[in-house]
């Protein structure tokens, strides 16, 4: 938990350094060693065999970090409702598989309600609009190409989405931002999101809005706030 409303999931290779976005490019807080965090004690765990966080560690933040070890998988949940945003583990009716770490290939998915609604994953001309419409593939892979182009990745990368989620009028925001600059696919279903990836880290950075200012506001202090563009270049 960096902040009370910012959790960060940090998977890498224990015996290897891997590629990462360089921090003197995006000042950000250095993760925990991997020879640190492999000499904690497990957390205690709850009936469905899921390890969750002491209250004690959990207490400063609205986000909630469980997983299962063996499959490894994680979950991130809302303190204030308990309602889940992010869900790695697999079962028999999941349309992918559970967690792929290689070196050259990582793999991760999430469940995702049927009624909830995501924007981002820029930065690309998609024909239909911002929004993120089932089995349309989201390739980011920087080419510098025009802007006239439909269907085209264009200068930047932003694997970032929001979700809008609607449960019975309560309406509420979240973000998940994957940050590594390896080429990337991501697939959303409807009802499911999975991440194919050429290299680098799983370094995931969880932000629970719920307001869509609120959000924008913990986004941009992380990644930087926009720049006033100067008045020639209008």
């Amino acid at each position: 938990h960096e902040t009370e409303e910012r959790l960060r999931v940090h998977i890498t290779d224990a015996q290897s350094q891997r590629w990462e976005v360089p921090y003197n490019l995006l000042p950000r807080a250095a993760a925990p060693s991997p020879s640190l965090s492999s000499t904690r004690k497990l957390p205690t765990t709850d009936k469905g065999g899921e390890f969750n966080l002491n209250p004690s560690e959990s207490a400063n933040g609205e986000l909630i970090f469980g997983f299962t070890a063996d499959p490894f998988g994680f979950s991130v949940r809302r303190k204030s409702n308990g309602e889940t945003l992010f869900n790695s583990s697999a079962d028999d009716k999941s349309p992918y598989g559970n967690m792929v770490f290689k070196d050259q290939y990582l793999e991760i998915s999430t469940k995702l309600p049927k009624d909830s609604v995501l924007y981002g994953l820029g930065e690309n001309t998609q024909g239909k609009g911002i929004r993120i419409q089932p089995y349309d593939p989201y390739t980011l892979y920087t080419t510098d190409i025009s802007a006239i182009n439909l269907n085209t990745d264009l200068y930047g990368d932003h694997p970032y989405y929001v979700e809008l989620r609607n449960n019975g009028g309560e309406v509420s925001f979240h973000g998940v931002l994957l940050l590594n600059s390896n080429g990337m696919d991501v697939f959303y279903r409807g009802s499911s999101l999975t991440y194919k990836i050429i290299g680098g880290v799983l370094d995931f950075y969880f932000f629970a809005g719920p307001t869509p200012l609120g959000l924008m506001d913990q986004y941009t202090s992380f990644v930087g706030r926009p720049a006033p563009m100067p008045y020639w270049a209008l």
